[in-house]
């Protein structure tokens, strides 16, 4: 390229790297969807009023280890978890579309440049 140093494959192959993980980050976020637990007892407090005590949600944390504090915080978690990780979904598609917008930025300032200094060329030889 004249007047740049550097090289369109490569900001070409890291935007396509930087797609590939963007996709990974994509299938890590979508993998984390429906792993939450249920926080309550499973108590709905309905027509008969306190039955959900005979009859706990099932939970990773066990029906009957009581541990509805310990299935808020993993929720709580998780969910901080689920937007940092769409979030680094999101910065590594921008990125990876940024590196290639520049890559075709670059290619076309370049053809612009040799188009210059072969009319340049071309006039002094006219001459």
């Amino acid at each position: 390229m004249i007047g740049f140093e550097t090289d369109l494959q490569d900001l070409r192959d890291s935007a396509r790297a930087l797609q590939g993980a963007a996709d990974a980050a994509e299938a890590a976020s979508n993998g984390l969807r429906g792993t939450d637990v249920p926080v309550n007892s499973g108590d709905t407090g309905g027509f008969f009023g306190g039955l959900g005590a005979m009859f706990p949600a099932d939970n990773a944390f066990g029906r009957t280890l009581g541990m509805p504090a310990v299935a808020a915080a993993y929720n709580d978690h998780l969910a901080k978890i689920q937007k940092l990780v769409a979030q680094l979904h999101q910065t590594t598609a921008d990125t990876s579309h940024a590196l290639m917008r520049v890559a075709e930025l670059y290619e076309k300032a370049d053809e612009n440049s040799k188009q210059r200094v072969n009319r340049a060329a071309a006039g002094l030889e006219g001459n």
